[in-house]
């Protein structure tokens, strides 16, 4: 994905070549301030807390803009599931939109690559947040980078052997939407790091929950039933773990699998994961926070049409979650962010 803009200096070569001129060295071409009203179409892959906190953060920055006199209309137009074709039919009819920009989180990269072209062509700026994908014509990525993604399954690996003490044991993963990149990113790090590292733990199963926490639920039922000594499951999504924990919690208090036996670790600490963790059920998660990449996304597309910053991406890293780090993990996050200077509209 091309981090910068290119300007096109045709028309200069062409005048200095009539001229006798040698062609002059081209300088960036800082973009055009408006003084007007701006709109960002934001599609999420689908309807699902992670997203609610992306609007939430998206929110945020609307309001802090508003006070500064710079109006930002946010469209939402999310999937009911995370399906990649009704996606598509969503950006197809965010295009026909014409808006400013429009910020995706992208489930198949290949089957919407075209139609992010197609919005460019049209001079629509096309921010991607949340998940991008190798070859992606975004302008611009806000979210933890593709090798992140992979490392962060690396961490869920780590996390997940501490917390069952053991050196040894049976695993079972439960791995989000088999079309998102970011989810097969995930589980594939966590599945890589188990076997070169813990090669006394075995997995006993693989299954696509579509990151819908009532088919973790009933995936995690059949996967103690037939797995009733199970140690540990990763959540390789936001939906999984939480949808596990229930199933747990069920298994415990039927009498099935003890209590504290199953750990589970998962991604993104939204209010299902928080009451999950502070009930003991899922152990730890892998965390980038969704409100921030709302936030982000809004506040850096405003400071291209309002200021003339140049988009730029926004990387953001993964952090670790337990009971004990949980109450002050959000705003420690923000800060360590905020210092680093991801904000990068604001540097003088």
């Amino acid at each position: 994905m091309k981090k910068s803009l290119l300007v096109s200096v045709s028309v200069l070569v062409l005048f200095s070549m009539l001229m006798g001129f040698a062609p002059m060295a081209s300088a960036p071409v800082v973009p055009a301030k408006t003084d007007k009203a701006i709109t960002i179409v934001i599609i999420p892959k689908l309807v699902h807390e992670f997203y609610n906190l992306v609007l939430d953060g998206a929110n945020k920055a609307v309001k802090e803009l508003a006070a500064d006199g710079k109006q930002v209309n946010i469209i939402w137009s999310a999937p009911t599931t995370a399906d990649s074709a009704e996606q598509a039919n969503k950006l197809e009819a965010a295009i026909a939109m014409k808006p400013d920009a429009i910020a995706i989180s992208v489930i198949d990269g290949e089957l919407v690559k075209p139609l992010m072209e197609q919005a460019k062509a049209q001079g629509i700026k096309v921010i991607a947040f949340d998940t991008d994908f190798e070859g992606s014509p975004a302008d611009s990525f806000v979210g933890c980078s593709l090798d992140a993604q992979k490392e962060s399954g690396r961490q869920a690996a780590d996390l997940l052997v501490k917390l069952i003490g053991k050196d040894k044991g049976k695993i079972a993963m439960l791995t989000g939407s088999p079309d998102a990149e970011n989810h097969k990113l995930f589980s594939g790090g966590f599945a890589e790091r188990m076997a070169a590292k813990y090669p006394n733990f075995q997995i006993v199963t693989k299954q696509a929950d579509n990151d819908d926490k009532e088919k973790a639920t009933s995936l995690t039922e059949s996967i103690l039933a037939q797995y009733p000594d199970i140690d540990g499951i990763f959540g390789g999504d936001g939906s999984a773990g939480t949808g596990a924990a229930v199933a747990v919690k069920s298994a415990v208090e039927a009498g099935h699998v003890k209590a504290n036996q199953v750990k589970i670790v998962e991604y993104v600490l939204m209010n299902d994961s928080k009451r999950a963790m502070e009930e003991g059920y899922v152990q730890g998660l892998v965390d980038y926070p969704p409100y921030l990449i709302g936030y982000y996304v809004t506040m850096s597309t405003a400071a291209f049409f309002f200021d003339g910053i140049p988009l730029q991406d926004v990387p953001l890293v993964f952090g670790t979650v337990t009971k004990d780090n949980m109450a002050n993990y959000l705003d420690e996050y923000a800060a360590a962010r905020v210092k680093e200077g991801i904000e990068y509209w604001k540097k003088k």
